[in-house]
């Protein structure tokens, strides 16, 4: 075969070193552990307990799942008041998760960037928007120890999308 001379060659190797360049961009940014994935697993099946607790209206099920110490920004009996309130007043509520990125996680802790929206039956009581949630595992289960509201035009913290809902 004889050796590509000139603009062709000269275009072939450009366009062999971008797509090179390219794909040494896909990554997580470091080896990603078998345990990272698992704990990345457990955070996206928390929210899935979230979303059965809002669908089945059960308050106690949602209460259960922030920190029994939790005090930012409202204190336990605080979440289990307002859940309590939330489906008498609207029955259930589907919880729908629009995009889920973890920022850090290890195996007692992690931060999340949660945008999410709760339509209710009559959607009165629908609500939403984009948190920073901080969770922390004990005996062997998630729980939110805390949560802030993210104006995500100032948050450009975010390191990986692991679960985008249409």
């Amino acid at each position: 075969m004889a050796p590509i001379r000139g603009r062709l060659g000269l275009s072939l190797c450009l366009a062999a070193a971008v797509l090179a360049c390219a794909c040494s961009r896909i990554s997580f940014g470091h080896n990603v552990t078998d345990d990272e994935l698992l704990l990345r697993q457990e955070i996206h099946d928390y929210y899935t307990q979230v979303q059965e607790a809002f669908a089945t209206a059960n308050p106690d099920g949602l209460t259960t799942l922030f920190a029994p110490s939790i005090t930012h920004p409202m204190t336990h009996k605080e979440i289990e008041d307002w859940a309590a309130k939330f489906f008498t007043e609207n029955k259930n509520g589907h919880f729908k998760i629009e995009k889920l990125e973890i920022e850090s996680v290890s195996y007692v802790k992690a931060s999340v960037i949660l945008t999410y929206h709760v339509d209710t039956p009559d959607h009165k009581g629908d609500f939403g928007g984009t948190e920073r949630d901080t969770l922390t595992k004990d005996h062997n289960h998630w729980y939110i120890a805390g949560w802030d509201h993210v104006d995500l035009t100032q948050d450009n913290n975010k390191i990986e999308t692991i679960f985008h809902a249409h």
